[in-house]
């Protein structure tokens, strides 16, 4: 397919200028509008307004400038078809070979700037897209291009074929604007649609990374993100980041960012299995490791603030899978360039805000909010007779903050420092009480006057009695068994303080 003549009209103008001279200097007649009109006009290109071709301007401050049957006619007119092209005649219309058209930012102006809907909908693009469809529609004669990253590519393919479009490269050109449009339409619906728990909900995403394979090798596996945003994160150095990297590094650094003290996490296998608070991050990820000295190794290590040298030189001397922090020291990137395999990444807090998860469960998908409530620690309701010290609230806090992101049943032990012991997943909560124990005494760590947490209520005062002859002396959980007083006054037995939350934070 020849191209002579092509219509021009875009709001993003990156690479366009270059487009437009490589066109003009292949003897293309461009036709053109408004800004993209004057743009190529400063430049020295001769461009033909498209008013010149309807007869008429801009009209309603610029809604309505493509939207006309000599353009429209030009676009769709299918070259073998003789009643088209005399139509076309008819209508004074001109054949266009091309179309080079991207659309008003809805995404950028009206969603991330929260515009009302009023402001809004003056980003909501008619023309565009319906030039661009058009052209994908009639791709045997026409070649639409709806993205700055495209022009290359086709000045390559048109000096390699002389200027005869091949069909393969027309086809995909086709496909690319219907995910455009397909994406853009669903960005302006998902804006109106404000319920997000309404009768369909759609995303639309684009494929940023190839992985190794999934959880397992055998499983093919990819990683995704909103179309038009951007990664939040940044790769310094290391391996491409695996499946489970990406499964583990959301908890990694949202479990320290609940805390003002520099704080570091270590996840494995979507667990925390240490966790510190320090005067500096060398303090904290110490603390964490001790938490559970052999678990650790190949961790995710997760901290709440720059990585300085003097922790760098702790992070060197294990293996570990990952490291995300908000950022990092010169120094602190020299030294850990000496581990060449480990992913280090820094990440913008901003962008781990996400309101809501999906995942496919049994031929459909599960939606909701996550679980980013913390509230009721400001209302804890003391139900023992023993009330916490000021040191044992801070630890019930604490432990309460982090076995939410354990794996139900969930049973966390912690001081006013850091996490003790972790029992996750388990089939019932008195197997994850005993394993958060032994895990304690296997780490050369005490109970004494530490706290336990727990994600659901006790159906029995069990759980308690083990806690207690280890040496715990509160206890933070939801509340609401049957059993709830026989709990109560089993603690008021062993002298151990108790507090109810009224919210549970299951994980599954």
């Amino acid at each position: 397919m020849k191209i002579n003549r092509a219509l021009l009209s875009v709001w993003n103008k990156d690479g366009i200028v270059e487009l437009g001279q490589f066109l003009s200097n292949h003897c293309v007649e461009l036709l053109s509008t408004g800004g993209t009109k004057r743009v190529l006009e400063e430049a020295g290109i001769k461009v033909r307004a498209i008013g010149d071709v309807t007869g008429s301007g801009d009209i309603m401050n610029g809604r309505v400038k493509t939207l006309h049957p000599k353009i429209f006619g030009g676009i769709l007119a299918d070259r073998e078809n003789h009643t088209h092209v005399l139509d076309l005649q008819n209508l004074g219309g001109l054949v266009i070979d091309m179309v080079v058209v991207n659309f008003y930012p809805f995404i950028n102006e009206a969603i991330k700037k929260k515009l009302d809907i009023i402001e809004a909908i003056e980003f909501i693009d008619i023309g565009g897209p319906s030039m661009v469809r058009a052209a994908a529609k009639n791709f045997h004669s026409v070649l639409p291009l709806c993205d700055p990253e495209q022009y290359s590519d086709f000045m390559d393919i048109f000096n390699k074929s002389n200027g005869d479009i091949p069909l393969k490269f027309l086809k995909k050109s086709a496909t690319s604007v219907f995910a455009m449009t397909s994406a853009y339409e669903l960005a302006i619906y998902n804006y109106f649609n404000e319920n997000e728990f309404n009768k369909s909900v759609s995303f639309n995403l684009k494929k940023t990374a190839e992985l190794r394979y999934g959880e397992n090798p055998h499983q093919k596996a990819a990683f995704y993100l909103p179309k038009d945003s951007i990664s939040f994160w940044h790769q310094h150095q290391g391996k491409i980041l695996s499946y489970n990297n990406y499964a583990d590094m959301e908890s990694a650094f949202d479990i320290p960012c609940e805390f003002l003290e520099p704080a570091c996490a270590i996840i494995k296998h979507a667990n925390p299995c240490g966790f510190g608070l320090g005067k500096d991050t060398k303090e904290a990820y110490l603390r964490a490791v001790s938490t559970d000295p052999v678990s650790y190794f190949g961790g995710i290590v997760g901290f709440n603030r720059e990585v300085d040298i003097t922790t760098a030189k702790e992070l060197v001397q294990p293996f570990l899978e990952c490291i995300i922090a908000p950022s990092y020291s010169d120094d602190a990137l020299e030294i850990l360039k000496k581990k060449k395999n480990l992913r280090v990444l820094s990440v913008n807090k901003e962008g781990m805000q996400d309101q809501y998860s999906i995942k496919s469960v049994a031929g459909g998908y599960l939606y909701q909010e996550k679980d980013k409530q913390q509230g009721e620690l400001e209302n804890l309701k003391i139900v023992t007779q023993l009330e916490p010290s000021k040191s044992e609230l801070i630890a019930l806090q604490l432990g309460w903050k982090l076995v939410r992101h354990v794996k139900s049943n969930a049973i966390v032990f912690a001081n006013n420092k850091q996490l003790l012991g972790v029992g996750a997943g388990q089939m019932s909560r008195i197997d994850s009480v005993k394993i958060a124990v032994q895990k304690v005494l296997e780490s050369d760590l005490n109970l004494n006057g530490a706290i336990m947490a727990s994600d659901a209520f006790f159906p029995f005062s069990d759980s308690v009695e083990i806690a207690a002859r280890a040496g715990v002396s509160a206890i933070i959980q939801p509340g609401g068994s049957i059993k709830d007083e026989d709990v109560i006054k089993k603690s008021d037995e062993l002298g151990v303080a108790m507090v109810f939350t009224g919210i549970r934070h299951f994980l599954h």
